[in-house]
């Protein structure tokens, strides 16, 4: 079984609590391996032969049964993760401001009308970066006052997490 990591929408934000030893209990229950979690923002990185859209579809079945909570889920495995690191447009940036850099998880590429908008709706010093299924993001003044417009199917992570994550993923 590979090592995958499930990010979670809209988690523990806006009243949609999760508990996360829940949510461990959840995935092990469904018959997922060595489940752990990071930080209380709906991480979790489990073992599983399922891969991609069928595990992100199945750990959304489970998280729904087994919580009553609809999420979307977005999956990585440690190759995609490690590739998102490399690939980062912003390495001096996160180097000093890992907690101003977020990657915005996707199911597919930004479309021109999304990439307008979020351009329209930036503040001043932010930027974005399409990815592969991901958007890289410099916030230099933190994500609580922008006011940029991502598209609506999506999970950031900020950079530390990221960064932790892959490593979790790698088995580190």
């Amino acid at each position: 079984m590979s090592r995958q990591v499930a990010l979670l929408r809209g988690v523990n934000l806006g009243g949609r609590k999760v508990v996360m030893s829940e949510l461990r209990a959840v995935c092990k229950g469904a018959g997922f391996s060595n489940v752990e979690t990071l930080i209380a923002s709906g991480n979790v990185v489990l073992g599983s032969k399922l891969k991609g859209e069928k595990l992100e579809k199945k750990l959304e079945a489970v998280i729904f049964e087994g919580l009553g909570l609809k999420t979307d889920v977005f999956v990585r495995d440690a190759a995609q993760l490690d590739a998102i690191v490399a690939a980062n447009p912003f390495k001096a940036f996160a180097k000093t401001n890992p907690n101003f850099l977020a990657v915005y998880f996707m199911r597919a590429v930004a479309n021109a009308a999304e990439m307008a908008a979020m351009q329209k709706t930036a503040l001043t010093g932010e930027e974005v970066k399409q990815g592969k299924d991901c958007l890289y993001i410099k916030f230099p003044k933190g994500q609580g006052v922008s006011t940029l417009k991502t598209p609506k199917l999506g999970a950031a992570r900020n950079w530390n997490t990221v960064t932790k994550l892959a490593a979790m993923a790698a088995g580190e």
